[in-house]
């Protein structure tokens, strides 16, 4: 059962993304023969040995399944060539071998090939295109040599806009205010340990000057978050730590251990290399990066949030995404890359809650929730397409080993894993004081150990800087050595870090996380204020009773705050029940959110009653293939009518939050402790909560839900929940277990 539920998550190599698979059968001996007696057949099969079954096993686990049927797609060939007829035609000889345009299209398909290779040996994808770029740059014949550097340096500075205009587009304020206390410790402590432990080492080490080593360690300090972001995304869909905002707490941590380094980084690099004739400019430069990116996206993401003036889709996607690649070439171009990557997180944030919120009011048209994920779900289109695939080729590209000096590597590894050994020591010690177990806050250190993006953006910055601003100093042979060296560990992080911290999140998620429990959700995503306060209300009233209603996730729609009861559902007995129906949405484009929100949910809440089901000794195989049939039917659907894509960690989060309220608990009036459900011949329901907070409140580590049901047959058999002919709010095999069950 554990491989039919991911199978829904393994449909496509996805940018990092980590999944779980089931190794294929134990290969036949008999294949390829038709034997003519079967009962020979069956007596002289030879059962495979202990040490055979072993390493099919590893191998399974080391190697994907290949398809039983490779099919080339003959409409990508068609297409190709049509693009690459168009191309030629139209700018002439810069497309034929020996040019840039030919070199850069070589380049692109080798780091296509080299993803490909390692997605199927169960790596990260980045690094099979940081080897291809490494092989591209050493073989023999210059198949590549065409490729001009200024380009790959460019092409580095879209990809790293690209990368902070997503963190800017999935960072939500209300999760940010959840799991602000150890995301925050976690963003900064571990990080700036590890940069000023690995400057430190490289100044002992390379005999680099002190703030170049200091610019090195800001580098190595990023976690990446194109790996780390999609293995959180496993686990909020899964469970794996969900009830403890440990997803959250990663996603949000990561984006802001980005803005860290990068603001590290343009510091220290500005004192290093540039402005040495100017000791104001040179001590100015690297504030200023970090103010003129910060207003830079402030004024860009207001702009953004008059959706009366960007009232189409197209024009948010061409503003949001125009905005992030002006603000960082254009700081670029003064020397100001940093700050241009600190422009682009801003406008993806400011414009994302500017959407949500419906500022500035005299602009807008509303608020929406809908805009930030079509948005974000277009811009990674382009990253995985177009910058992941050139940022890591070309960093690869970078390295050759012909003009490298040899002892560079040994030394580069010994910074990068003692390195890794603090950031690992000092996570498991900061994230004490939460409420976390010691497994959970082991899977911290391990989860905060990959990097890939950062590094590969800005590790050849610090070379490029030294070739244009130490060209005519007396010792620029040392300066172009240390930029090699900065450059070599970077690449090197990537590949160690990369490699190792992807595989340890994979094999130690489902070891060291609790699942989720039944009945919870995630409460991350922003909340109104309105319904914050009304829920403050209801909950400060007396804890006699509980008065539970089943209702539909509510849809991310900013007109319906609030979800109705079921159907049939009756809200006697409880005075405050929600008995005015949602708001239908006000334009066909919130109807098709509200429909896409839906349907999300319910494919979200089928993949939780399957996982918890999965653990529960109780249940039969009869429940699990109904619920695995029903998690296929809605993946089906969610590929016919959303297309194949994942959703963004914003909605996602949002999504997991309205689960939530699924169940909507109010206080009843004080004395009656049984209510009526469902009409008068429902029957009783009681209903008790205790949980135990621990840390800020963000867990609840005990719960016991005693639910005496209506129409339960002698026996323990399940029977309808609406003894009135109405429809049980849990499909046939699927209600959840309670300590009831167990008497």
């Amino acid at each position: 059962m554990g491989s039919t539920a991911n199978g829904s998550d393994a449909k496509e190599p996805g940018a990092g993304a980590f999944v779980a698979e089931a190794g294929g059968p134990s290969p036949s001996f008999t294949a390829g023969c038709e034997p003519q007696d079967k009962k020979e057949v069956t007596t002289a099969t030879v059962q495979p040995t202990p040490q055979r079954r072993g390493i099919a096993a590893f191998a399974a686990k080391l190697v994907r399944p290949l398809p039983p049927e490779t099919k080339i797609d003959a409409a990508f060939v068609i297409l190709a060539a049509v693009s690459y007829g168009v191309f030629f035609f139209s700018m002439g000889k810069a497309f034929l071998p020996g040019h840039a345009a030919w070199a850069t299209l070589l380049l692109w398909a080798a780091s296509q090939i080299g993803a490909g290779i390692a997605w199927q040996l169960r790596l990260p994808r980045v690094i099979g295109m940081l080897l291809a770029g490494m092989f591209m740059q050493n073989i023999p014949w210059s198949a590549t040599s065409a490729f001009p550097k200024k380009w790959g340096v460019q092409m580095r500075a879209g990809a790293l806009a690209t990368i902070f205009l997503r963190c800017g587009l999935e960072l939500d304020f209300g999760t940010m205010r959840r799991f602000k206390y150890p995301a925050m410790r976690l963003a900064l402590l571990p990080g700036l340990a590890e940069a000023f432990y690995d400057g430190g080492i490289a100044v002992a080490i390379f005999n680099m000057p002190v703030l170049l080593a200091f610019t090195m360690g800001f580098i190595l300090k990023a976690v990446g978050p194109g790996l780390v972001v999609p293995a959180m995304f496993q686990l909020q869909k899964t469970g794996l730590g969900r009830d403890q905002g440990i997803p959250s707490t990663v996603v949000i941590a990561a984006s802001f251990d980005d803005i860290i380094a990068i603001t590290g980084y343009s510091i220290f690099s500005s004192v290093a290399i540039t402005g040495q004739s100017n000791v104001a400019w040179q001590i100015a430069s690297g504030p200023l990066q970090i103010v003129f990116g910060i207003v830079g996206g402030l004024l860009a993401g207001i702009i953004l949030g008059c959706t009366r003036l960007f009232s189409s889709r197209y024009k948010r996607l061409v503003g949001i995404y125009g905005s992030a690649l002006l603000l960082m070439y254009f700081l670029e171009y003064w020397n100001l890359l940093s700050g241009g990557a600190l422009g682009a997180l801003f406008v993806g944030l400011v414009a994302s809650n500017a959407w949500e919120k419906g500022f500035p009011k005299w602009g807008s048209l509303g608020k929406s929730f809908a805009f930030s994920p079509e948005i974000e779900r277009v811009v990674a289109v382009f990253w995985n397409w177009i910058w992941e695939p050139m940022l890591f080729v070309t960093i690869g590209w970078s390295i050759d080993f012909s003009t490298l000096d040899s002892g560079i590597i040994p030394k580069s590894l010994i910074i990068i894993c003692t390195g890794l050994c603090l950031r690992l020591f000092v996570t498991l010690l900061v994230m004490t004081g939460f409420g976390y177990t010691l497994r959970e806050r082991i899977f911290y250190a391990l989860a905060w150990s990959p990097k890939a993006t950062v590094q590969a953006a800005l590790s050849a910055a610090p070379l490029a800087l030294i070739q244009k601003y130490k060209s005519n100093e007396p010792n620029y042979d040392e300066w172009l050595k240390w930029g090699d060296e900065i450059l070599v560990t970077g690449i090197f992080a990537i590949i160690v870090c990369g490699t190792l911290g992807t595989m340890a999140i994979h094999f130690a998620a489902p070891r060291l996380l609790l699942p989720a429990e039944e009945g919870s959700g995630s409460d991350d995503g922003e909340e109104e204020e309105e319904d914050s306060e009304e829920e403050q209300r209801s909950e400060a009233g007396p804890e006699v009773g509980l008065c539970v209603f089943y209702a539909s996730a509510p849809p991310l729609s900013s007109s319906i705050n609030r979800p109705g009861p079921a159907a049939g559902a009756s809200s006697a007995g409880c005075s405050d029940a929600p008995s005015q129906p949602p708001t239908p949405p006000a334009s066909p484009q919130e109807a098709a959110a509200v429909a896409d929100h839906r349907l999300l949910a319910e494919y979200l809440e089928a993949i939780r009653l399957l996982t918890a089901a999965v653990h529960d000794d109780r249940r039969t195989k009869l429940d699990l293939v109904r619920l695995s049939d029903r998690v296929l039917d809605l993946q089906q659907r969610l590929e016919a009518e959303l297309g194949k894509r994942e959703p963004s960690v914003r909605e996602l989060f949002r999504t997991a939050s309205r689960l939530a309220k699924t169940f909507i608990m109010r206080p009843a009036s004080a004395g009656h402790h049984h209510h009526p459900m469902h009409g008068a011949a429902a029957g009783d329901a009681s209903v008790s909560v205790s949980a135990h907070a621990g840390g800020d409140g963000m867990r609840a580590r005990s719960r016991s839900v005693e639910i005496a049901r209506p129409g339960r047959q002698a026996g323990g058999a399940e029977g309808p929940l609406d003894a009135g002919g109405g429809s049980s709010i849990w499909p046939a095999g699927s209600r959840p277990s309670t300590p009831e069950d167990q008497v």
